[in-house]
């Protein structure tokens, strides 16, 4: 990864999403979520399911549930993203290809349309910009000509790839992009997206539980659990030498080749809290093997441990 620019591409500063009909009133579900993607970086959001990721990404995009409130500030280039910036300077890859392609048109005829529609260009330069996104993504001219039924789970993905990238956008939010398909197919998949977002100079903000993916693939991310950053910095720091109990705890329930045959997989006790139900203290208290009466009393800010940012009462190493 290049060198982040001294301004951030992305900025989300407090977001906070609540649902003030739900039950208990008032319900959090975001809590305060702080993150800057730069140009040319790969930042992974993770964390078990319920955590918040895919809420936060649909927050900042603009498509939370219309029930919801959002507050907090969300920058691109340091100014607010408006409705104008989606499919423009955003650009949005869901966790269902199949449900993000019209099942009545032709995959390369949606891309012409959405290159139309941003772009302005006419129906010939349209068709043959969609036909050059679809080839740099690998998909066959046989299949890009093709109604989206009649693809694999991996082409609908370089189709919805192809989408994404087809009109320039400076950050590509993948929310989950490779659920559906085996685990070499995810491999390969995350793979090309990393490269085409590299070549077309995008940032790339992935959301996933997917730790190992987290790995090999991101330059820095941030763990969330129950809304919240619980640790945030470079991902070799983060997954190396985790500062967050709940990131060690993630890291630890991870399966490895070396487990004994028969042996039982390691899983991470407990549950999630309900989302409204996290109480006055540290959330992830309850499932904590180090939590303190502090721990339980009071919810913790974020502090900075060996270069990056944790939300604990106790980590390891703190710095002043």
């Amino acid at each position: 990864m290049p060198p982040p620019s001294p301004e951030p591409l992305l900025s989300v500063d407090d977001l906070r999403v609540s649902f003030p009909g739900a039950a208990p009133a008032g319900v959090e579900v975001v809590r305060g979520v702080r993150f800057e993607v730069y140009a040319g970086e790969v930042f992974a959001l993770v964390g078990e399911s319920g955590a918040g990721k895919s809420l936060t990404a649909r927050a900042l995009l603009g498509m939370a549930p219309r029930t919801a409130t959002v507050t907090g500030r969300i920058l691109l280039h340091g100014a607010p993203v408006t409705a104008a910036d989606l499919g423009r300077r955003i650009a949005r890859i869901p966790q269902d290809a199949l449900s993000a392609l019209s099942p009545v048109h032709r995959v390369e005829d949606q891309l012409a349309l959405a290159v139309r529609s941003v772009q302005g260009l006419g129906r010939r330069e349209a068709r043959a910009a969609a036909r050059r996104a679809l080839a740099d993504t690998g998909l066959a001219p046989e299949a890009a000509a093709a109604y989206p039924h009649a693809l694999s789970g991996g082409m609908r993905q370089r189709a919805v790839i192809a989408m994404a990238l087809v009109n320039g956008p400076d950050l590509v939010v993948a929310d989950e992009p490779t659920t559906a398909l085996d685990p070499d197919r995810q491999e390969w998949i995350l793979t090309l997206l990393k490269e085409r977002c590299a070549a077309a100079g995008a940032a790339l903000l992935l959301v996933t539980h997917d730790l190992e993916a987290v790995r090999r693939h991101a330059d820095r991310t941030a763990v969330l659990y129950a809304g919240r950053v619980t640790e945030l910095g470079a991902v070799e720091r983060v997954l190396e030498h985790p500062a967050a109990p709940y990131t060690r705890a993630l890291l630890a329930s991870l399966p490895t080749a070396g487990l004994p045959h028969r042996s039982r997989l390691p899983v991470l006790a407990g549950a999630p809290p309900v989302p409204g139900a996290t109480g006055e203290g540290c959330a992830f208290a309850p499932r904590c093997p180090d939590a303190t009466a502090l721990c339980r009393r009071e919810d913790p800010g974020p502090r900075t441990v060996h270069g990056r940012g944790v939300a604990c009462h106790h980590p390891p190493g703190e710095t002043a």
